[in-house]
């Protein structure tokens, strides 16, 4: 593969990306063949396999059954304002002022495999992983846990830019 060739492939993987973020801000989809079918309704081939790397890649995880991002998830209200990482082995956790602890004790008792333990302080957890193996899917237990009434209910509304996976879900 020439250099334009590995450019063109990861431009249109970009594109295609970012149209499952949008598809899955303002649809409810519960399965990777809908998505296929949305992204061929809009022009971008897909199959069922390349959706899952899509999906894994994204970070997208099933809010009450429907695929949602998982900042979009968060940023619908909740305690919970942002996750990201820190490293393999530490996942740091923003909160609304005095809602750090609260937030954590919430973590402790959902019993999460992969968590060794959480500090909170006012607004920030910190939490430590077995792995970079499961770091990812300590990410989306969170995001599951976390995510707000409305994400779970998914309605029709767009999130616009706030929908973009953060780097941190696409490793």
């Amino acid at each position: 593969m020439n250099a334009y060739s590995v450019f063109y492939a990861k431009t249109m993987n970009q594109t295609k990306q970012q149209q499952i973020l949008d598809i899955v801000a303002s649809k409810r989809i519960a399965t990777q063949q809908a998505l296929a079918a949305e992204l061929a309704r809009r022009g971008i081939a897909a199959t069922q396999s390349s959706v899952s790397r899509d999906i894994d890649k994204l970070g997208l995880t099933k809010v009450k059954g429907y695929y949602a991002a998982p900042q979009a998830a968060l940023d619908a209200g909740g305690p919970v304002t942002e996750v990201d990482t820190a490293g393999d082995n530490l996942i740091v956790v923003k909160t609304d002022v005095g809602l750090a602890q609260p937030a954590a004790l919430t973590i402790d008792r959902a019993k999460i495999d992969g968590i060794v333990g959480t500090v909170a302080g006012d607004d920030t957890i910190l939490i430590a992983v077995k792995s970079a193996a499961v770091q990812k899917t300590v990410l989306k237990k969170l995001v599951e846990l976390f995510a707000a009434p409305a994400a779970r209910r998914r309605t029709q509304r767009t999130h616009g830019n706030r929908s973009t996976a953060r780097a941190a879900w696409t490793r």
